[in-house]
Parts: structure tokens; sequence; C-alpha cells
């Protein structure tokens, strides 16, 4: 073996034994930790519950349900299957997620906010957004589970984190955190960098997380391909299948890469590798929860907005 190679594989087995040593699971909690991704996360948070112009768009705010128990009916529902999303994570990635203070009762939190834009983000420390305007496009309780799992797959894989780190350096982030804090860092980056979308490795690493989500709840896994898929020209509802090359759908607003097509093709390929593995098909029932007055998903968003 080379000098070369020699120094590669004992400089590789040190940062493992270093990440170990110091309960680290990836080279980028060395600039921002689990910790540093809360704070992150709260201080965001703090931005859109002001309505602050970097981070909400005119006449967007934080839906509350008020006095209206219709409004009230819907976000219990919509709370509670949220919560069901985050009972499905591995115990190893709450290990990974988890800073010191919080639980795994009490560290996600999910907002909903009243807006005309098809969209839902997460950002650091578990913080998920989900606006008005792309619940009312959801037909299904399977649709709203695939793409809270995909979302809450972004939180628990650190994709934001992982994309700072990328797109600061670690220069800019050792300087603000060693320096004003959090607060200098989110000056440097820009708060918009967490609106952007992800990468397609990203989004379909969030995509299987969706699956992996539901398919764990025994809820259909086929809301996130019935999602993407419904507006494409080519879409098949019987195979929920499309043609690869299609045009993108009105939905890529939501995230630009992959393509629709593709990750209605993705997703149904997880639903029949499950299936051939002797899984449980869940592919049929697509909205089976009910909330405390027996009104299923469609009902509840039909009223609510």
């Amino acid at each position: 073996m080379s000098n070369k190679w020699r120094f590669f594989w004992v400089a590789s087995f040190s940062l493992v034994i270093f990440f170990q040593a110091c309960g680290m699971h990836s080279w980028e909690e060395l600039f921002i930790s689990t910790a540093d991704e809360k704070k992150m996360g709260r201080e965001f948070d703090s931005l859109v519950r002001i309505g602050h112009k970097d981070v909400m768009s005119p006449g967007e705010s934080i839906f509350t349900p008020g006095s209206d128990p219709v409004k009230q009916e819907f976000y219990n529902y919509y709370q509670d299957r949220a919560k069901a999303i985050v009972g499905k994570i591995r115990p190893e990635d709450w290990e990974a997620l988890l800073p010191t203070g919080y639980t795994k009762s009490n560290f996600f939190e999910f907002k909903i906010i009243n807006s005309k834009t098809v969209n839902a983000f997460a950002v650091p420390g578990g913080y998920v957004y989900f606006y008005t305007a792309i619940l009312k496009q959801f037909k299904s309780e399977s649709e709203l589970m695939g793409v809270l799992g995909h979302e809450v797959g972004h939180v628990v894989l650190h994709h934001s984190r992982d994309r700072m780190v990328k797109a600061a350096g670690a220069s800019i982030i050792i300087d603000a955190l060693l320096g004003d804090g959090i607060g200098a860092l989110l000056a440097s980056l820009g708060t918009s960098l967490w609106l952007q979308s992800h990468s397609q490795a990203d989004e379909s690493q969030s995509d299987s997380m969706g699956f992996y989500y539901t398919y764990q709840l025994g809820i259909s896994s086929e809301g996130l391909g019935e999602f993407f898929g419904r507006n494409l020209k080519s879409w098949n509802p019987t195979e929920k299948t499309c043609s690869l090359g299609d045009e993108k759908s009105v939905f890529d607003a939501l995230s630009t890469h992959p393509p629709s097509c593709k990750r209605v093709m993705d997703n149904r390929a997880r639903i029949d590798r499950a299936t051939q593995k002797g899984g449980q098909n869940f592919s049929g029932v697509t909205d089976p929860t009910p909330s405390s007055s027996g009104k299923h998903f469609t009902d509840l968003v039909a009223t609510a907005f």
C-alpha cells in the first residue's frame, strides 16, 4: 500500500473514532450541533410568528383556530397526524436529532400558514410549516401524510444544516458561532436559504422517508405519488403511474428537483418492492383516520378553509 493510501485510511479511521468519541454522526455537526440547529429553528420561527418580510409574503399569517370549532377540529386532526409520523422516527435517528433538554414529545413543532402558495417546508430544529393552499390541494389523508413524512424526513436527515454548511463554508459558520452567535449566521446566509429547493438527492431521500413513515403506520403510501401525479397529462389514476419525460406538474413549485413524474415512479417502485418482499401493500386505504367527530380528511379540509 502506498503512503498516500495509508494516510487516507488512517485519516478516515481517525475521523470515525473522533465522531464516535464526540457523539457526532457527521462532519457537518462539527460546525452546527443539534443545539445550534434548534436555536436557529427557534429564531426562524420567531420571524414567522411576527410576519417578518424575509420569511413571510404580504398577506401571510400563522393559522390559528380561534373560537371556530370547525377550524379547531381540523387543527387537532392535523397535529394528531403529525404526531403519528413523529412516533415512527427510528431510535437511531432520534439519537442524532435531539439536543440536551428536548424529548421526543417536545422537539417538533407543526405550524400552518395562511397563504395562497402551494408549499410546505421544514427548517432545522424540528419546525415544519404547511401552507393552507397545499392543504386544500390534498385529496386524501394519504397525501397529507406522505408530504408530512417528507418534511419530517428533511429534519431527521439534517438536510438544511448540511446545505448551510456547504453554502456558507466552515469559516463563516465558525466566525458566527464564536462571534455574535446564530443571529450572525442568519445574517450571513439570509433566511431565504431555508426556503429554497433542496437538491435532487435530498428530495429523493425525503420521499423515501415519507414512504417509510406511512408504511409503518399502515396508511396508504400512494399519496405522495398521487399528489405529484394527478396534474400530469400522462397520469394513469388506475395504475398510479406516469410517463417519464412528461412535462412538470404545477406542483413542482414545491421542489424543482426531481421532476414530478420521477417522484411518482420512484414511489411506485418503493411500494412494489415492499409488496414483493411480503410486506402489506397499503394502496387501498387512503383516508382511514377519522377526527373525534368521525369526519375524515376530505370533509375536514373542505370546511376548515
